[in-house]
């Protein structure tokens, strides 16, 4: 009998580190995702689902590796299979592989579908971030006074500057600007008790194109020592054509350390508008080099900007054709591809 007990815990330790073994594959490929390896995290992902270990975890993902590579098709399905596979129903985890299901769907064209998924977590409680996004969804398809109901709901009694922002973007995407405005007047209309209550009012008068008083709220915002602000208010100097102000702003943002690669990029910007062309990529090759995962796209967006004003388009398609690789879904990237093709 002993012997028994023995080999039971034995078996037992070895199921425990089978367990772990199936494990570190999901692991490996979280590290992968993050450095934008998806295709190999796929590959990962999938050692492990044929071990039959963590299957939402994985589906969900795949499913996000998929969206990342553009294969919604794929996407739908790992995420569809993240969602069959959950034996016990943890809410939280749920929702997010549904939000990912629905962009999935939306990216794939099944617009329908998509409002079918955030009309079920809305279901079960107000969301607004379902609200905002079936909303946007809504706006897309001209069905206009559903798509207001929605916004309507998700600002109720809020105080978050983002979602009105966001509102007033979807809007002004889909060319009626004037009916977005009335989220921002909204906004505005919430009394500022911080910096970055001041630093969002900025953003909002940066939007509505009011640079007098965007350049006031930011400049309180800054006293406060908000260091988003300062970035903010050198684009609003741009925009009053003040380059060398707007350039003071960038060095001093530079100097906090804080975020080099945004500071780089905005005296690129200061550069293009000198028209210093070489001095931007310069820029913008430092702000590469600060390897800062949140600021690269932009930064390489605007390389390809600054070669089609150097004239040099062949340049400019080779690093077009680099950049849709790496981000696929960039709607701003896809038209101005279609304007270098032209050319």
């Amino acid at each position: 009998m002993k012997n028994i007990l023995i080999l039971i815990c034995i078996a037992t330790m070895l199921m425990g580190c089978a367990n772990v073994d199936k494990s570190k594959y999901y692991d490996e490929a979280l590290l992968s995702m993050e450095s934008g390896e998806y295709e190999k995290a796929i590959t990962t992902l999938q050692q492990s689902i044929d071990a039959e270990a963590r299957l939402p975890e994985c589906y969900r993902a795949q499913g996000i590796s998929y969206l990342k590579l553009g294969d919604n098709a794929s996407a739908i399905a790992a995420l569809s299979r993240s969602l069959n596979s959950m034996e016990t129903t943890d809410e939280k985890f749920k929702k997010d592989v549904m939000y990912y299901l629905a962009e999935a769907r939306a990216a794939h064209g099944e617009t329908s579908k998509a409002i079918e998924v955030y009309t079920d977590i809305l279901k079960t409680e107000k969301d607004n971030q379902s609200l905002f996004m079936r909303g946007k969804l809504e706006l897309q398809e001209g069905m206009d006074k559903e798509a207001k109901e929605d916004f309507d709901r998700a600002v109720e009694g809020s105080r978050d500057y983002e979602l009105y922002i966001s509102i007033f973007n979807v809007y002004d995407a889909e060319k009626k600007t004037l009916d977005g405005q009335e989220y921002l007047n909204q906004a505005l209309a919430i009394e500022p008790k911080s910096s970055e209550d001041y630093y969002q009012r900025g953003r909002i008068y940066y939007y509505m194109k009011d640079y007098d008083n965007a350049k006031t709220e930011l400049t309180t915002a800054v006293n406060d020592g908000d260091a988003e602000a300062i970035l903010l208010l050198g684009k609003v100097y741009i925009a009053m054509e003040d380059a060398s102000s707007a350039r003071s702003m960038y060095q001093k943002y530079l100097e906090s350390e804080k975020n080099r690669a945004k500071a780089y990029n905005g005296l690129a910007l200061c550069d293009i508008y000198e028209k210093n062309y070489d001095n931007a990529l310069a820029n913008i090759e430092k702000g590469l080099a600060e390897q800062n995962s949140d600021e690269q796209q932009e930064l390489l967006f605007n390389e390809i900007v600054v070669y089609e004003y150097k004239l040099d388009f062949e340049k400019a398609k080779e690093k077009m054709a680099a950049y849709l690789e790496q981000y696929p879904n960039d709607e701003a990237a896809i038209r101005e591809n279609e304007f270098l093709q032209s050319r």
